[in-house]
């Protein structure tokens, strides 16, 4: 059963529970990032306007995070990406990730781009079958492979 979810955007005042939030996240997911560094990504990004960052709120705790980025490219235009979408582990299959992805999107098209992506890393679709989650939001998988080198 879907639960009344408030999404805003991550302020200063709220700034300490969506790097709860994250750090939670990336524990549990296995990310190595440092949580100083999860911090001061986060600030980065608020700062940022080609970024943004959302926290849901159910019955006035925060319980859920989304961040997005934007980028320009030839193909598309201004392409907004999730790149980042957890919910605490009591409140999942509530709506919070939908209205988490739904604000996002809603973010992504005032900022006028043309369409939105996500990476799903392969322990993420093991671990919650992440593919038919945004496909079910009208992703589509796109047949691209993602290369990353660090500089």
């Amino acid at each position: 059963m879907d639960q009344e979810v408030r999404v805003s955007p991550v302020t200063r005042e709220t700034m300490g529970h969506a790097v709860a939030l994250l750090e939670r996240f990336f524990s549990e997911e296995g990310f190595a990032t440092p949580p100083p560094l999860i911090a001061a990504n986060l600030q980065a990004m608020v700062d940022d306007e080609t970024c943004w960052a959302g926290l849901a709120d159910a019955g006035g705790d925060f319980v859920g995070v989304v961040t997005v980025t934007t980028m320009l490219y030839v193909e598309w235009g201004r392409l907004g990406e999730i790149g980042d979408l957890y919910v605490l582990p009591a409140h999942r299959r509530r709506g919070v990730a939908h209205a988490l992805s739904q604000a996002a999107l809603a973010w992504c098209r005032a900022r006028g781009c043309s369409a939105a992506s996500v990476v799903i890393t392969p322990d993420g679709e093991q671990r919650h079958n992440l593919a038919r989650f945004y496909a079910g939001l009208g992703f589509e998988r796109t047949g691209r492979t993602i290369m990353t080198r660090r500089i």
